[in-house]
């Protein structure tokens, strides 16, 4: 699989053969034989891998009621740049590959990606309804993470210029300036919700002051 995927990412997914990919792993085109049949079974193994397991991480983490949308969208960022940053050829045939899988293969790579964008869009609208995010189009803003999180896998190399640790904590942090409400409103947002709570045990109290029906 390492080997398959870094062809397909240096000479394309189309100009690569079963034939380069065995002299690549060392071994016959016939012994490879007993292992896949296809460079398109390769491919889908590929993406299965990819796509499906990154779905089920991602809408764990979304549904995870210790952590508020700011500390969610974090750690969504945090996760999608280290996967880039740790398997950029792996992700970049993912990506450019997509009109070439079989079906029912291309049907479920689209429906994990709209699933990576709808998970990363609800947590931006729950951040947003909670005032701890500006008034914003979730998906749009979902969109705009998304391509900073992806670039990484074309840009990003291993060295002393960039460790992956400050790559991924600064993306993060960038997510979240991009998103954050600022000081004023969030202070406006918590004393709305003081002022309501405030409104709601004044009922309380009222209510339990009234006598009951006979």
């Amino acid at each position: 699989m390492e080997k398959a995927t870094r062809l397909f990412a240096d000479k394309g997914y189309e100009n690569t053969t079963l034939q380069d990919v065995a002299g690549a792993v060392g071994v016959s085109r016939t012994a490879l034989y007993h292992y896949v049949t296809s460079k398109e079974e390769l491919l889908a193994m590929l993406v299965e891998q990819m796509s499906l397991g990154l779905v089920d991480t991602l809408a764990r983490l979304r549904d995870r009621t210790d952590l508020t949308p700011e500390g969610k969208l974090r750690e969504l960022t945090d996760m999608l740049v280290r996967q880039r940053a740790e398997s950029p050829h792996q992700f970049r045939v993912h990506d450019q590959t997509e009109s070439v899988l079989p079906e029912p293969l291309r049907s479920r790579h689209r429906q994990a990606r709209r699933d990576v964008l709808a998970a990363l869009s609800a947590v931006i609208e729950e951040g947003v309804q909670r005032g701890e995010f500006k008034p914003l189009d979730a998906r749009v803003a979902a969109f705009s993470i998304l391509g900073m999180c992806n670039w990484v896998a074309w840009w990003y190399h291993p060295g002393p210029d960039y460790d992956i640790d400050g790559v991924a904590r600064q993306i993060s942090q960038s997510a979240i300036d991009m998103v954050a409400a600022g000081d004023a409103s969030r202070g406006m947002a918590d004393s709305a919700r003081s002022a309501l709570a405030m409104a709601r045990s004044s009922l309380d109290a009222l209510e339990r002051m009234l006598p009951g029906d006979r």
